[in-house]
């Protein structure tokens, strides 16, 4: 058994580290709007959901130079994104959003990507991805000087009717393929969904 103490260790080590336990991870594809109505996505990969009432948890860093990332500022300056998952298909273009951009370049017009309004909130949904969900901010939670965790509530849950189990008004994992990421050995790695299973009833929720 190998053994690290991450108290020990730089942040970026213990990044490092822990990036490539804790996996797979589910990726956030979070449109965002400014003031000027201009459409910001970006890939956030620690980022998880909460299951009481509807809620959507990732973190997010800052830029280099220390000021907010695009989606970090448009979140506190209206507090509405869409939160999208997706699939193989995809992942180009998810990776490519993850570039680090001025904050007058959109993402979405950079990289093709056809929107629809969304129905509740200002930042549109991306017409190609299998899940959209319109949230609105929660709360913030500052984790450090440059790591904030940021809750947003889900007004308002979209899925591809290919992935729609209609019998038990769910999505069904076993009819799509979405997309994660895996531990940043040499280059970002993901993964997607493969086998699933199905075993008999047990304590756990």
């Amino acid at each position: 058994m190998i053994s690290r103490d991450l108290t020990s260790l730089p942040r970026r080590d213990a990044y490092r580290i822990l990036s490539s336990l804790v996996i797979p991870r589910p990726i956030a594809w979070i449109t965002t709007v400014d003031e000027t109505g201009r459409v910001n996505l970006a890939p956030f990969s620690s980022f998880m959901g909460v299951f009481g009432p509807p809620i959507l948890a990732f973190t997010v860093g800052r830029r280099r130079d220390g000021s907010l990332k695009d989606t970090h500022r448009n979140l506190r300056a209206n507090g509405e994104a869409v939160v999208h998952l997706a699939d193989l298909p995809l992942l180009e273009p998810l990776h490519a959003s993850g570039a680090e951009a001025d904050p007058e370049v959109s993402e979405v017009a950079r990289l093709g990507l056809a929107t629809e309004p969304s129905l509740l909130v200002a930042p549109p949904r991306l017409r190609d991805a299998p899940v959209a969900l319109e949230c609105r901010l929660n709360r913030e939670l500052d984790l450090g000087p440059t790591t904030t965790l940021v809750l947003l509530a889900v007004v308002m849950a979209h899925a591809a009717e290919r992935i729609w189990n209609a019998e038990h008004d769910c999505a069904d994992a076993s009819q799509w393929t979405p997309v994660v990421r895996l531990a940043s050995v040499v280059g970002p790695n993901y993964g997607a969904l493969g086998a699933t299973f199905r075993l008999g009833p047990s304590e756990l929720p």
